[in-house]
């Protein structure tokens, strides 16, 4: 009986190796403050389960902000900071060709989430963030077989956003000021985050 429980759970845990994937991140955020991670776990024939990790500059810790279940299967493509302690939160289901990216607003204080926005496009390649919208860049294949980029406008009401800037997609690296935060690995298959303060720097796994 004991070599039967033995074999049962080596079976189980082979099993959960087979169809469990690594996790990895997808995108990362700098407010200055923190650095918030977008992570992304595989398993086969499921769609993939994400969740964003938020870590302290000053503690040099980590927490899981969870997602809603409207987000839980999307992936994070891009988190930005905001004015009054909110982020923006741009998601999109990468299957195939993916379908249209959704915008979201998450109150940090009282984890409240709400959706904004989508837009029908297929492969966001940038976005410039203004104080209350932003510009998204579409990469998309035309009838001709080519591949051609468009603008479309995204009105982020009730929000202000507390960086203006263009960002080129995947994030994987922000310097911003004395904090530092890179993705490290193989392209899409992010297995580690580097925080850097001043001297001091610490690798996080998803």
């Amino acid at each position: 009986m004991k070599k039967l429980k033995t074999l049962i759970l080596s079976t189980l845990f082979l099993s959960s190796q087979v169809f469990a994937q690594a996790p990895v991140f997808t995108s990362l955020s700098n407010t200055g403050k923190n650095v918030l991670a977008g992570v992304k776990l595989e398993k086969k024939d499921h769609e993939p389960e994400t969740y964003i990790l938020n870590i302290s500059a000053d503690s040099m810790q980590s927490k899981k902000i969870n997602l809603p279940d409207e987000l839980i299967h999307r992936e994070i493509i891009g988190i930005f900071p905001a004015e009054k302690g909110m982020l923006l939160v741009i998601s999109q289901r990468t299957v195939e060709q993916g379908d249209k990216p959704q915008f979201h607003s998450y109150d940090v204080s009282t984890q409240k989430w709400k959706k904004l926005a989508e837009t029908d496009c297929k492969s966001l390649s940038k976005v410039k963030i203004e104080k209350a919208s932003l510009v998204v860049s579409c990469s998309e294949t035309n009838s001709d077989g080519n591949d051609v980029e468009s603008s479309k406008r995204i009105e982020l009401t009730g929000m202000a956003m507390s960086k203006l800037k263009e960002v080129t997609f995947p994030i994987v690296k922000d310097d911003s000021a004395s904090l530092k935060a890179e993705l490290v690995g193989d392209a899409f298959e992010w297995k580690e985050l580097k925080v850097g303060l001043n001297n001091k720097q610490k690798v996080f796994k998803p």
